[in-house]
């Protein structure tokens, strides 16, 4: 925290302007928290590279998987040496080393994922993907009480603002369909965990949940629904929302209801477009809302399985024209809005602001533990409790 208000500070005093003008091309390396093949997190922002290489003339990519942060500033610098003059680091666990990197090599241009910090050579970028995880809470709300269940179980990664973000706008959409419904997340502590994520997944349906929300940078949840599916031992339907990427569902096309996914490369290619012509602002603040055409949209909701009626299908259809109305940036936080516990963290007319949504670390009402109580946000989230 300290660090990150030291560079605050500074970029804040920068008076100065940008990094060199026009490229004449763009040499650009990615580092990856994981595997491309992990068909999550890392593979969305590899079909975002794949996207910037083919669209945008004098772009050429390389990245590296698997990176620790406390390597990343090594591999940049290999990249710098290599004639890389842009590093594109795909996660905030990046932020420090991408932080060291950019202040030693003033002559390059960095930008980290979901930071949004800066410096004269340094930028951020990321999407609200909370307004899509609303969506799919409609979607989820609706098929829950359809059952009868009212419960929804979510299989959660690490606990960051992020991530609690997220659950919380998915609670809020089910919560506009369905008032009586339920979340129950259950943390792994890790973006995937091949031996924790179908015990947890099948341990949440035993709870009573009947649309397991996969959170984790791998599609073992929904395959697991998909397996449990097909038995008798359960009382009501069980699906599954899948995440990262628009074709998670084709691992479970039985029981997979949608998927909220990212799309970086429209992104990548304005930003480095930008980088090229010599006009791009490292302090701009690039946190993208949802936008109708999925071509051009940083975040979107993948096609709802034939299972869900039509009338959510157009339910879903009509808040999202709502959602990308420039206003809209900051639905579903705006308004009354009560924690777990009751207690009121928001009145009718207050909206929250960007730096309360990067920092929040409480559920809103309807989210339980497993006995049905109030759930609290495990320690370490980094935000506000």
């Amino acid at each position: 925290l300290l660090s990150l208000g030291i560079a605050l500070s500074a970029s804040s005093c920068w008076m100065g302007p940008w990094p060199a003008g026009e490229m004449d091309e763009a040499q650009v390396g990615f580092l990856y928290v994981g595997p491309v093949g992990d068909h999550g997190w890392t593979k969305a922002h590899d079909v975002g590279r794949e996207y910037l290489e083919a669209n945008l003339d004098d772009v050429t990519t390389q990245y590296q998987p698997s990176v620790i942060p406390a390597d990343a500033v090594g591999v940049m610098e290999e990249f710098i040496a290599g004639g890389d003059n842009v590093l594109i680091t795909t996660s905030f666990d990046f932020l420090s080393a991408t932080q060291t990197a950019a202040a030693n090599y003033p002559d390059a241009n960095f930008l980290n994922c979901s930071g949004f910090v800066s410096s004269p050579n340094l930028g951020s970028y990321f999407g609200r993907m909370y307004q899509v995880w609303y969506l799919a809470g409609i979607v989820a709300g609706h098929m829950t009480e359809q059952s009868g269940s009212d419960q929804i179980g979510v299989v959660g990664p690490v606990v960051i603002p992020e991530t609690v973000r997220h659950l919380n706008a998915l609670t809020l959409g089910a919560q506009s369909v369905n008032p009586d419904v339920t979340v129950h997340v259950e943390w792994i502590h890790a973006w995937f965990d091949i031996e924790q994520e179908p015990v947890v997944t099948e341990n949440l349906i035993i709870a009573g949940a009947d649309v397991i929300v996969s959170k984790t940078d791998t599609t073992i949840p929904l395959e697991t629904v998909d397996g449990l599916s097909e038995t008798t031992d359960y009382p009501y339907p069980i699906f599954s929302i899948g995440y990262d990427n628009e074709d998670s569902c084709s691992f479970a096309p039985d029981t997979c209801l949608t998927a909220p996914y990212w799309n970086w490369g429209p992104l990548y290619s304005r930003l480095v477009q930008q980088m090229l012509d010599g006009t791009w602002d490292p302090h701009a603040k690039v946190w993208d809302q949802v936008k109708i055409d999925a071509e051009e949209s940083t975040v979107y909701l993948a096609p709802i399985n034939d299972k869900v009626p039509t009338s959510v299908v157009m339910q879903v259809e009509e808040t999202f024209a709502m959602l990308a109305e420039p206003e809209n940036g900051h639905f579903p936080f705006v308004g009354s809005l009560y924690d777990a516990e009751g207690d009121r963290r928001q009145s009718s007319d207050e909206e929250m602001s960007d730096d309360d949504l990067l920092r929040m670390c409480w559920y809103v009402q309807g989210v339980v533990d497993e006995t049905g109580a109030p759930a609290e946000v495990p320690g370490g989230c980094g935000g506000d409790y």
